[in-house]
């Protein structure tokens, strides 16, 4: 998957790399989106995560630096979401939560970020190659940023009139968008054609989501 940090602009900054702590903050549903891998044409549901990394202050000492990653919104046995968090989590899902994990679940929760700085097109990307636990005893970040929550079938046009014009042109290509704009119904999320399940309150407080 393609990882940018921010929308490119005459004052990018690109988003440091190393090991570096960060809080998801947005859990954005783009909708289903279609992609081209091997010559064949894939439509799949799509979510954006992002985290802030509130160490991480960029040249105007105020804001904090940011990452994102697209995911197809799957936890499959090799979905690259399901593998993410479970490293972040530090232990396999159950079987219970494979069957609906809500994703909401995931803002506000802390990690540490691998990020590493990659060339493609002749511009250099901050990627993220890594997301772990925080370790034992290592404090969380304060956060910075306000979460953000964004689902097309609970849509919110205060929420997405606040997002980037290029993530809004994303989600808009969505037929789940254009349906809304239709006056049709919309189905709800899904993990793996099952709705969002609610949280977990029997987590043990060693699993951070």
């Amino acid at each position: 998957m393609s990882l940018i940090a921010s929308t490119q602009s005459e004052d990018f900054e690109l988003t440091p790399s190393g090991t570096i702590a960060g809080i998801c903050y947005r859990v954005i549903d783009i909708g289903t989106q279609q992609s081209e891998y091997q010559g064949q044409v894939k439509r799949a549901k799509k979510i954006t995560l992002s985290w802030e990394l509130p160490s991480e202050k960029m040249a105007d000492g105020q804001r904090v630096f940011s990452i994102h990653k697209r995911y197809t919104l799957s936890l499959h046995e090799k979905a690259v979401l399901r593998k993410d968090l479970e490293s972040w989590r530090g232990v396999p899902f159950t079987d219970d939560e494979l069957k609906g994990f809500d994703i909401r679940n995931l803002l506000g929760k802390p990690c540490l970020l691998g990020i590493v700085h990659e060339e493609s097109k002749g511009k250099t990307y901050a990627n993220i190659s890594s997301i772990l636990k925080l370790p034992k005893g290592m404090p969380a970040p304060e956060p910075v940023n306000t979460p953000v929550q964004f689902d097309l079938s609970e849509f919110d046009q205060t929420v997405y009139d606040s997002l980037s014009d290029s993530l809004k042109a994303t989600i808009a290509k969505s037929p789940e968008y254009q349906e809304l704009k239709g006056g049709h119904k919309t189905e709800p999320n899904t993990v793996d054609g099952r709705e969002f399940a609610p949280p977990d309150a029997t987590l043990s407080e060693e699993v951070p989501f």
